[in-house]
């Protein structure tokens, strides 16, 4: 399963490809200005990315960078009706996996998708594996709050104890990888490598060769022996990320390896033995897939010999200042190090978010919000609308809202028809949002400064939301 990411200002072009798109397997989202295609890459993990060379509010060049940085392990597609700007598609040549020229035909398109997707499987599940010596020495669990002080402590004693198994659980974005890559430096194989490994990117008939490796001549294309990734995770950690993606049948021969930590290369005869810490992880709900028969008991309960589970961000409050604050100091030196802080009003915006994807989405939200500020110090009028959440109706409200169509009819109140789909109505949040704030508006008579404490929002967040209305 891919996640596709579509930025295109043309509705018809972009529901066609996505329909197409849908029915090959992809799970896809749609932007149609330059800006909201950044939000949604802030807060959606993406695997391919096609993107219009021509929208309204920003050149596709200038949302390349914003985006592959948000987004580094996406492949990007350029969609363009004009063929003819050679400057700038020769500006972007090199960062991109292809060309669609628009008009294009599904026969058109699928060797641009295998191309991407070929590429960004290599890039998966070719693993970051650290060289001997070369491991990582220090990693930092931000976090102030006595759920995160415990977890650390946990983590570390975990780890002193040279635990040969452990399955860290968590909701996507919670730092789960973070949580492996502690287990390793505080423990018995910190001098190691630490070898990542995406169970998802790697296909049954391919799990074998690329976890044990292979030997010469095993299948064809196998021109020489290759270590697989266990052999190169020897004295160090072997990271299997998303454990619950692995291949029912690849499970039996990864609890072998498991319990005697030993394996034969695909085509080979000579059995080889590892010292490796073996840590998984997954956002899936292993017991009920037990339960399901989707995920093997035996292998469940060898891993759970070390449970850590990761909280999410919104049950811990007090660590969202703290996180936001490393992740600023982190990321805008990247970009020129002007800014340095967040207003009080943004602050409180923050605390208050629900943040439902994790530490990920903080941290691509405040590279989003760092490449955009205008100024030193990032403003709630620059949070995306979901951070100013609308009151739910109260009675008074909805009498008003009635009132007030029914005064636009011309006719005595009487009862309401149910509330049917309308090809025009608000769909997404961010055109919920406006319809909101237009509504307020006018119940304030368009008085500004009483719109602003309706809404919950300072005077000069509303102008920014009124500026995005025009």
């Amino acid at each position: 399963m891919f996640t596709t990411v579509i930025i295109d200002d043309n509705r018809e072009l972009a529901q066609i490809l996505s329909t197409e798109l849908v029915r090959r397997g992809h799970t896809v989202h749609c932007a149609h200005t330059g800006q909201d295609g950044l939000a949604l890459l802030a807060r959606t993990p993406a695997d391919l990315i096609f993107l219009d060379l021509r929208l309204p509010d920003m050149d596709g060049t200038e949302v390349l960078e914003p985006a592959r940085s948000l987004r580094p392990e996406a492949e990007v597609v350029i969609m363009t009706a004009y063929p003819h700007l050679s400057s700038a598609l020769a500006a972007i040549r090199g960062r991109v996996v292809d060309y669609l020229c628009k008009p294009f035909t599904f026969d058109e398109l699928t060797p641009v998708l295998q191309r991407a997707l070929l590429n960004r499987s290599r890039r998966v599940h070719v693993v970051r594996a650290k060289e001997q010596g070369n491991a990582p020495r220090e990693v930092e669990m931000i976090g102030v709050s006595e759920t995160s002080q415990a977890l650390r402590s946990m983590i570390r004693q975990l780890a002193a104890s040279g635990v040969r198994a452990a399955l860290i659980t968590g909701e996507s974005g919670t730092g789960k990888e973070l949580a492996a890559g502690l287990l390793h430096v505080e423990g018995p194989r910190r001098e190691g490598p630490f070898v990542e490994v995406n169970c998802s990117a790697i296909t049954e008939s391919l799990f074998e060769s690329e976890l044990f490796g292979h030997e010469r001549g095993a299948f064809t294309g196998a021109i020489g022996a290759r270590r697989g990734l266990a052999e190169m995770a020897d004295g160090g950690t072997l990271f299997l990320d998303e454990i619950g993606e692995t291949p029912l049948a690849c499970q039996a021969k990864l609890l072998r390896f498991l319990d005697d930590q030993t394996f034969l290369r695909v085509g080979g005869s000579k059995k080889i033995r590892v010292n490796t810490q073996i840590v998984a992880a997954t956002n899936r709900d292993l017991k009920a897939m037990v339960a399901e028969g989707t995920f093997r008991g035996d292998l469940y309960y060898r891993l759970l010999v070390a449970p850590v589970a990761i909280p999410p961000l919104r049950t811990r409050p007090e660590d969202i200042l703290p996180l936001a604050t490393h992740w600023l100091g982190r990321i805008s030196p990247q970009h020129g190090g002007r800014v340095t802080g967040f207003t009080p009003e943004a602050e409180q915006r923050l605390l208050t978010y629900e943040w439902p994807g994790n530490v990920r989405e903080m941290r691509n939200l405040i590279e989003r919000l760092v490449i955009l500020c205008p100024g030193e110090r990032i403003g709630e009028e620059q949070l995306p609308l979901e951070f100013f959440p609308a009151p739910l109706a109260s009675t008074s409200d909805a009498s008003f809202v009635y009132e007030m169509e029914t005064a636009r009819a011309g006719g005595d109140a009487v009862e309401q028809p149910a509330v049917t789909a309308d090809a025009d109505a608000p769909t997404s949040l961010h055109e919920v949002g406006h319809a909101h704030i237009r509504m307020v508006l006018e119940k304030m008579k368009g008085n500004k400064t009483k719109a602003a404490e309706a809404l919950g929002i300072s005077r000069q967040t509303l102008r920014s939301r009124l500026s995005s209305l025009r």
